[in-house]
């Protein structure tokens, strides 16, 4: 039996980017259905209605376009609820957000995978005492970062690294530094790293890798299987 599951991205469907990756992994058992967040709003609306603003937590996904958008968490919330809504309605089977941020529990009748739980849950439960590694997208985001991870291991270092719009060398280089501080492990804290930046860290780390993409793909294949 097929297990249909809805994709919601906090920015625009359809996310190439993240399917290209999860075609090479997910079971053959998973219908995928997308959705996003910013479906059907143009570049200047999102600007207007969802620009953050100080005090607001700033949250990033991609457009239809490849191009990066920044947003206010509390802004995109209604509009993730909204799509929610939509997914009942297309009888999927269970919904995974596309976006490894913290989120408020939202109304559904059908079961909801929020990554950020399950990251959190897979750091929690290895033993380290060394330095934990993590990797955001924005400068904005870093201290938020070290609120968010800093409960889970004695020390941390937090690098941003855009993976919507950095080149590979950048993203090597910031890589390069993030090692000298020796991790014991490494957190890829957004849905946007693909698992080739997975595959960079890695070589360049030689350290253990938890990025978003695997996860939510490895929880699928669980529950489809």
């Amino acid at each position: 039996m097929k297990l249909r599951v809805g994709f919601l991205t906090i920015g625009q469907s359809p996310r190439v980017d993240v399917m290209d990756d999860f075609s090479k992994v997910l079971s053959k058992n998973i219908v995928v259905v997308e959705k996003g967040a910013l479906d059907g709003l143009s570049k200047d609306e999102i600007e207007e209605k969802l620009r953050p603003k100080p005090g607001h937590t700033v949250y990033v996904s991609r457009l239809i376009d490849g191009s990066e958008v920044k947003m206010a968490k509390e802004k995109v919330i209604p509009l993730m609820q909204k799509k929610i809504k939509e997914f009942e309605g297309e009888k999927v089977d269970v919904i995974a957000i596309l976006c490894s941020g913290e989120f408020p529990e939202f109304e559904s009748k059908v079961p909801i995978i929020y990554p950020d739980k399950l990251l959190k849950a897979f750091v929690k439960g290895i033993r380290f005492k060394g330095t934990l590694g993590v990797l955001v997208p924005l400068k904005e985001q870093i201290s938020y970062a070290r609120e968010k991870w800093g409960k889970y291991a004695n020390s941390l270092i937090a690098r941003n690294a855009s993976p919507y719009t950095i080149s590979e060398e950048e993203f090597q280089t910031i890589v390069s530094e993030l090692a000298k501080h020796n991790p014991s492990i490494i957190v890829l804290d957004c849905v946007g790293y693909s698992f080739k930046h997975k595959k960079i860290v890695r070589e360049i780390t030689g350290k253990p890798v938890i990025s978003t993409r695997g996860v939510i793909a490895r929880i699928l294949n669980e529950m489809a299987e």
